[in-house]
């Protein structure tokens, strides 16, 4: 009787591994960067180090744009070491820690330690990053659920600039460390039971978050569209405006000919919606809303990593142009999509932005659900606010 359940719990806890390791994910944006697979990973010194402070991170000047596979000097080609304390940690979508440190006078930043699973056998880091995830393993235990702590603690990592998309704990300028390289944990560390904070929040009172603003599944946050009014309830809070907008049609699955024309004459049709006018508030232009589709026709399911992922091997291999920045490209998943935003799959539409090249590509996803009003005000939906917040960032 000993052997039969001996036996059968080495079966289920090898059907667990294998079920996590099927859905462990890796990230899309600048990932040679955060990893170290980049050509300039090799020249970093390793041997030493910049002692500095989250203070003088935030004091550094944001780069103009960010490559996509190259660093941007000095921050980002040099190993550095910090002290603060741990308020925060979470184990996100694309496998990395995310981290929050501040320091005394409360200012946050952030650091992150990536998967092994995710760093190439090529990167000079690769070690190290071991190190410093067993290091943090010891001491706290990363889910997917945000939990508050206090943790004094020593860091060294490498240098990164991350896009500013509503991470929790984020630098103003999105200056980090990533990857961490050593983790010390120089004091007593303290936490509640567990405190996992609802909303995601760097330390209690938990931020209090619309309904339509969820997670993401790399840290940031990203409002969805589950139905309603789509125009009246965009509250415009300065920054970026796409200005003469035009619509890249992806198809992603199964799409017969009367489906096509459908999307198609849908999304051609909406800039003539009277409430999409109102846009022109923010400094739009609704002369015309012009409209190309894709060759692309990959299904997609998971999660909007992804998503990223199709958009990004579609660039890649020449099959979706991305060279124009009033171009929104418009992801329509079949009806059989099961894709999340985070852990949610309560959505009609959504709006991001993510970097498969130095060029952003702000990008709607919509379901292309029977009900064809039910897709216009979602397709409108999304549309309208990624024209006047195209970063994606669920700002409110």
């Amino acid at each position: 009787m000993f052997r039969t359940t001996a036996r059968w719990i080495a079966v289920f806890s090898l059907v667990i591994l294998f079920a996590s390791s099927m859905y462990a994910q890796c990230g899309v944006e600048r990932w040679s960067v955060k990893t170290g697979t980049d050509s300039q990973a090799p020249s970093i010194d390793l041997s030493t180090y910049i002692s500095s402070t989250i203070y003088n991170f935030h004091q550094s000047t944001r780069p103009a744009s960010l490559p996509s596979n190259s660093r941007v000097a000095p921050r980002e080609t040099n190993q550095y070491r910090l002290t603060g304390t741990l308020i925060g940690y979470k184990r996100e979508s694309d496998s990395d820690y995310h981290l929050v440190i501040k320091d005394s006078s409360g200012r946050t930043m952030i650091i992150e330690v990536p998967s092994l699973s995710c760093v190439g056998s090529g990167s000079p880091f690769r070690s190290r990053i071991g190190t410093a995830r067993s290091q943090f393993d010891t001491k706290l235990t990363a889910t997917t659920s945000y939990k508050t702590v206090t943790a004094p603690v020593a860091i060294k990592g490498i240098g990164f600039w991350d896009f500013l998309h509503g991470q929790t704990g984020v630098a103003p300028n999105g200056i980090e460390l990533h990857p961490v390289l050593d983790i010390q944990f120089t004091g007593t560390i303290t936490s509640s039971d567990p405190n996992v904070i609802a909303g995601y929040a760097v330390a209690p009172p938990a931020a209090t978050m619309p309904a339509d603003v969820v997670e993401d599944n790399d840290g940031g946050r990203v409002q969805v569209f589950r139905g309603g009014d789509a125009i009246a309830n965009i509250l415009f809070h300065g920054g970026a405006v796409i200005e003469h907008p035009r619509l890249q049609i992806v198809f992603a699955g199964n799409f017969d000919e009367s489906s096509r024309a459908s999307v198609l004459q849908i999304a051609r049709g909406i800039n003539a919606r009277l409430r999409f006018d109102e846009l022109e508030r923010y400094g739009m232009r609704n002369q015309s809303l012009a409209t190309s589709v894709s060759s692309v026709e990959e299904p997609v399911s998971g999660n909007d990593l992804d998503v990223q992922r199709m958009l990004a091997n579609a660039v890649e291999g020449g099959r979706l142009q991305q060279i124009d920045e009033n171009a929104i490209t418009v992801v329509v998943l079949d009806a059989n999509a099961d894709v999340a935003v985070g852990t949610t799959r309560d959505w009609l539409s959504y709006h991001s932005l993510f970097h498969p090249t130095e060029l952003g590509m702000p990008y709607v996803v919509v379901r292309n659900v029977a009900d064809r009003d039910a897709f216009r005000e979602a397709l409108l939906a999304s549309v309208a606010r990624t024209i006047v917040n195209p970063a994606g960032n669920a700002w409110y």
